[in-house]
């Protein structure tokens, strides 16, 4: 009797590992099949391949949901393409978090790549009233994987959760592999560029504003300390050793006063 527990005890783990193994064997799989195509579109439209695999996993559940199946959409994309269209039901949040089915007519595909080249396509053109809709999730803009992965939240999906999911799914799998040298647009030098601008101006409006609030009070002085003269280039005397120079706040006047 023990033995026979003890047998199927070991028939039942070693189909549990097995099928933990066959599990993970259609994850891998499936990152290995969109890879190519994934890694090689982002970077002609400047994305991140690591959120484009991300979103592919979560809106097709490996390649296993419905859509995926019978309309080749990787995407959970709504519309039609070229005139094709499948209905069918999804989940959906209020603008208050509540979750609620409802049916949508979503794009049909005829082919992988064409389904990945058109979220491409739609992260790149926005929507028609808002064109930079989706401009955060630009590698020109977002300076990581995750700050693009989070700009698609209460965008791309109705899910305010939908950003974290990505960057969970993209640390799990490793996925930021798939990026290797992204073209953020050399941000670093934008922004230092940007900072030295800003600086500079700063800088120049400061000493402007230095140099008008040295002349406001050295011109505010009563006129019986000062006479006209020290103002008035036409009323000028050169400096000789031995003048006395006025000077105030550190600033000396480069004219002086003759007794």
């Amino acid at each position: 009797m023990m033995k026979a527990l003890i047998a199927t005890v070991a028939v039942t783990g070693f189909c549990f590992v097995q099928a933990n193994h066959s599990h993970a064997s259609v994850e891998t799989d499936f990152i290995n099949q969109l890879k190519t195509p994934v890694v090689k579109i982002s970077k002609a439209n400047h994305l991140y391949p690591s959120v484009m695999m991300a979103q592919a996993i979560v809106e097709s559940d490996f390649g296993r949901s419905e859509l995926s199946l019978d309309a080749n959409n990787y995407f959970g994309v709504k519309g039609a393409y070229n005139g094709q269209s499948v209905t069918m039901s999804t989940g959906e949040y209020t603008s208050k978090g509540k979750h609620y089915m409802t049916a949508a007519a979503f794009k049909k595909y005829p082919s992988v790549e064409a389904s990945i080249k058109d979220n491409a396509y739609l992260l790149r053109h926005g929507t028609l009233s808002d064109p930079n809709y989706y401009e955060g999730t630009w590698t020109t803009n977002a300076i990581s994987s995750s700050d693009a992965a989070m700009a698609l939240s209460l965008t791309y999906a109705t899910d305010m959760n939908y950003g974290n999911k990505l960057n969970a799914i993209i640390t799990k799998y490793d996925l930021n592999k798939l990026d290797g040298s992204v073209s953020t647009g050399d941000i670093g030098s934008k922004i230092d560029a940007s900072l030295n601008k800003q600086l500079a101006g700063d800088s120049k409006k400061s000493a402007l504003i230095r140099a008008e609030n040295s002349r406001s009070k050295i011109n505010s002085i009563p006129k019986r300390i000062i006479p006209n003269f020290v103002f008035n280039d036409k009323g000028a005397v050169a400096i000789n050793q031995g003048d006395a120079v006025i000077q105030f706040n550190s600033l000396p006047l480069q004219r002086v006063v003759r007794r």
